[in-house]
């Protein structure tokens, strides 16, 4: 297949979806860091909450809500840690950018996907009780139109492939530098053995018992054909990443509108790094921030 010959570029990144950055250090002011229960992990989920300015001072009023994925570097505190969070809050404060709350989870090596032995089900974590935690513990604006998702490499591919699985939940879905990738058994020859063991340890180690082929969102979108747009998307990567992923990104945003999802298509300068992906992700919040439905209040 052509289009799998194309990402070969991008072998040498799954290799670096294995590390885990530790956070001991407390979240910023604007930010709080929460535990979540849930039945579908052995242990609590950690989140950031980044909550809006005006959200103790304003009881009356709902907020939408953006999910934000980490990269394979990452963890939960990452948006604060690298500035992101920080740089929202100040354009929410002077008015540059609408307040919406972001909750970003600590998903460590998970690909945030349902592991194949069903220890860690992590997807189903995203998208049944976080949102449900999020709904009753926060003052948002439980609709679609209102909920967005995103992501950076790794989490880019987690939130493009939950949203095509579960096309009612988000009404806007992006990816910055998003590691949308084959992930089909035969891929994985083609990978390093490290990167073989990161996917394996969540997918599966046989190659007849395995989940690989049911989260290949190369897959999943080719089994899909939408009459109706079921949500936005726009992809966006750096002209200089190193993984080729700005080729993945115009080569799946193309298939994406075949397919009938309205994608935007963003390549510009940059690598695959937060010198980057800083001022990036502020394009992103902008993005999805000029797409929610807000509160009249």
């Amino acid at each position: 297949m052509k289009t799998r010959m194309r990402v070969a570029a991008v072998l040498a990144l799954l290799g670096a979806c294995i590390g885990v950055v530790g956070c001991a250090s407390a979240p910023p002011a604007g930010t709080r860091w929460e535990s979540v229960e849930t039945t579908a992990m052995p242990s609590p989920v950690h989140v950031l909450v980044v909550v809006p300015p005006s959200y103790d001072r304003n009881p009356e009023r709902r907020y939408p809500v953006l999910y934000f994925l980490h990269d394979g570097y990452g963890d939960g505190k990452t948006l604060a840690r690298r500035g992101v969070a920080e740089d929202a809050l100040a354009r929410m404060r002077n008015g540059s950018l609408p307040e919406f709350l972001i909750v970003a989870p600590d998903g460590s090596g998970s690909w945030f996907a349902d592991s194949y032995d069903g220890k860690r089900k992590f997807a189903e974590f995203l998208v049944q009780d976080l949102p449900r935690w999020t709904e009753s513990h926060f003052r948002t604006l439980a609709q679609k139109g209102s909920r967005g998702i995103t992501g950076i490499s790794m989490g880019g591919y987690g939130a493009v492939k939950l949203a095509l699985t579960h096309p009612d939940l988000y009404g806007s879905v992006s990816a910055l530098s998003g590691a949308i990738i084959p992930f089909g058994w035969d891929d994985l020859k083609r990978y390093s053995w490290v990167a073989r063991f990161t996917l394996m340890r969540v997918f599966g180690r046989d190659p007849d018992k395995n989940s690989f082929d049911a989260n290949d969102a190369w897959q999943i979108l080719g089994r899909q054909q939408f009459d109706r747009p079921p949500f936005l998307v726009r992809l966006e990567a750096g002209t200089e990443d190193p993984y080729g992923l700005n080729g993945v990104a115009a080569q799946y945003g193309n298939l994406l509108n075949e397919h009938g999802v309205p994608t935007t298509i963003l390549l510009e300068p940059g690598g695959h790094d937060w010198s980057y992906w800083r001022p990036a992700m502020q394009e992103i919040l902008d993005w999805h921030a000029a797409r929610f439905e807000y509160d009249a209040r």
